[in-house]
C-alpha cells in the first residue's frame, strides 16, 4: 500500500521540492519560513543594539522575500505570503511608531 504516488517525470530540483510540498499539503515550505523568521527573529534579539521593533521588521522582511519567491516558484499559497507583507507593514508602522532608525 503507497501512501503517496511517486513523483513521476521529475528533472529538476524544484520539481522534487514541489512534489515534496504536495505530499505535506503545502505544508513544508510553510514551516521552512515560519522557522526561518523565528531564527531570524531570535538572533537580532540577541544583539543589544536591536530592539525589538528593529527585529521584527528585520525578520519579517527577510521572511516576507523568502515567501514571495516561494510564491513565484508555487510553493507556498498566497494567503501565506499575504499574512508577511502585512506583518512587514506592521512592523514599519511599528518602527514609525516608536521612532527607531
Amino acid at each position: 500500500m503507497i501512501l503517496y504516488e511517486p513523483p513521476t517525470n521529475v528533472t529538476t530540483a524544484v520539481q522534487m521540492v514541489s512534489w515534496i510540498n504536495s505530499t505535506t499539503s503545502l505544508w513544508l515550505f510553510q514551516g521552512i519560513i515560519s522557522s526561518v523568521f523565528a531564527i531570524a527573529l531570535i538572533a537580532m534579539l540577541k544583539n543589544p543594539s536591536n530592539t525589538p521593533s528593529k527585529a521584527f521588521a528585520a525578520s519579517a522582511f527577510i521572511t516576507m522575500i523568502i515567501s514571495v519567491l516561494a510564491r513565484v516558484i508555487g510553493l507556498v499559497p498566497t494567503g501565506f505570503m499575504s499574512i508577511w507583507i502585512v506583518l512587514t507593514g506592521l512592523a514599519a508602522l511599528w518602527m514609525y511608531v516608536e521612532g527607531t532608525q
